[in-house]
């Protein structure tokens, strides 16, 4: 009769977690299916590809959504230029919404001198 009681218990203390793991399969389907995402073979967060498919293998698969990637240029550097608009072009690719602002140039000159795809 004990056991009986316990194994109720243990069924019910089950039931009630709040865990719930996000697999990339969509088992719990929790995972929003965004234009120009996919999920990580490793924890199943969405990625969103940087625009360079090396940087993207470096970063485990692309950039994590809802997450910032900081990269600094140094006084002779042209790579966070080249980076930047190709992130702005992977997103035209994808038909997301961009939001341009520089201290340096027009939006337009920048859109104008994105890579072409």
């Amino acid at each position: 009769m004990a056991d009986l009681a316990t194994e109720g218990l243990a069924r019910r203390e089950r039931a009630t977690t709040s865990f719930h793991r996000k697999v990339p399969d969509g088992g719990g389907g929790r995972l929003a299916v965004l234009p120009g995402t996919r999920p990580s073979v490793r924890h199943g967060q969405l990625l969103l590809s940087s625009g360079v498919p090396s940087l993207d293998y470096v970063l485990g698969g692309g950039l994590a959504i809802g997450t910032i990637l900081l990269i600094e240029e140094d006084a002779h550097g042209v790579y966070s230029n080249l980076l930047f608009k190709h992130f702005l072009a992977e997103g035209i690719v994808c038909g997301h919404n961009l939001f341009i602002a520089s201290d340096k140039e027009e939006p337009g000159v920048i859109l104008k001198g994105l890579p072409p795809r």
